[in-house]
This record gives C-alpha cells, structure tokens and sequence, in this order.
C-alpha cells in the first residue's frame, strides 16, 4: 500500500516518465500500452504518386460545392487502397462529417495540386493523429514516382530531429 501511494505521490512527475517511456515505445518498434493493452505505433506515411492522384480526382470531381461522395462515386484504383482519407493529416482533404464518406478539398490541397503551396514529404500518425512532419516538402508533381512501401512504413529508423511535432491546435 506505502508503495502505490509514494507511487502517485508527485503524481506529475510520474504520468510525465509514463508518457516518456511510451513515447519511446511507439516511436521504435512499437508495443502494446500497459494500461490498455492497445497496440501502438507511429507510423510514417508518405505523400505518395496514389494520394496525390487521389487528391486531384477528388478535386476534378466535387460537386458544385466541392462534395463528393468517395465510397460511391471513387474508380477502383482509388477504393481498392482505401488510403486517399490520409490527405487529411496533409490538411488536403475534409470530410463532410464522420464516416459519411463524402470529403472534398481544402484550399490548402488545391493549392498543392496548382504547384503553389509544398507540403511536407511525409507525416508521422498515431493512433490516427498527425505526430509530426517531415522536414523535407514535395511539390505535387515531386509525388510521381513515389509509392507506398510497407517495409519504410513499418521501420523504427526514423531520423526523429528531422520531424517537427504539430502545434497543439492540430
């Protein structure tokens, strides 16, 4: 009993070692949480030939308004993936509400495609939320030629000082 109260004693201090250690845990190989038992892992994702290609048909496509309904009106080739929603950590694409499976895209997105904004090359996600970007940015166009690669995906390798952690407001 002593021991769990000096445990939660400075009880800041001890969820900050907490999420430090998990930190390290899922920004190398990953590991499943010791309260929940949940798998984690960052995850690098690059903003690929396929995402920009989706990206350009979603903005082609749009209604009036910009809306289209993806899960329904997508070619294959864009559905079979199921990847095109990463744009969303790109701030590219906004869906319509959650799940609805109508998106459409942003300023920021159509701005890549016309070749007058770079984004970053690559975004770290975990547990569906940006953690970082990559230092390095890419032009629309600088995306051809570049495809998903499971093995660079799924690597602890990261060269961490080269992210930049988003802003709490992200």
């Amino acid at each position: 009993m002593t021991e769990q109260l000096d445990m939660f004693g400075n009880e800041g201090h001890f969820l900050a070692r907490m999420r430090n250690n998990w930190n390290k845990v899922i920004e190398s190989e990953g590991g499943h949480c010791p309260c929940c038992g949940k798998w984690g892992k960052v995850y690098k994702m690059k903003l690929s030939q396929h995402l920009a290609l989706s990206l350009r048909w979603i903005a082609l496509h749009g209604e009036q308004d910009g809306w289209i309904d993806v899960q329904n009106k997508a070619p294959r080739w864009m559905l079979k993936s199921k990847t095109y929603n990463l744009l969303e950590h790109w701030d590219m694409i906004e869906s319509q509400s959650h799940r609805s499976g109508v998106w459409r895209a942003t300023v920021t997105g159509l701005l890549f495609i016309s070749g007058d904004v770079t984004a970053p090359s690559a975004v770290h996600i975990y547990d569906n939320r940006k953690w970082g970007v990559e230092d390095e940015q890419t032009t629309f166009r600088g995306c051809f030629g570049k495809h998903f690669d499971f093995e660079e995906m799924m690597s602890d390798q990261f060269n961490w000082s080269a992210i930049k952690k988003p802003e709490k407001n992200d």
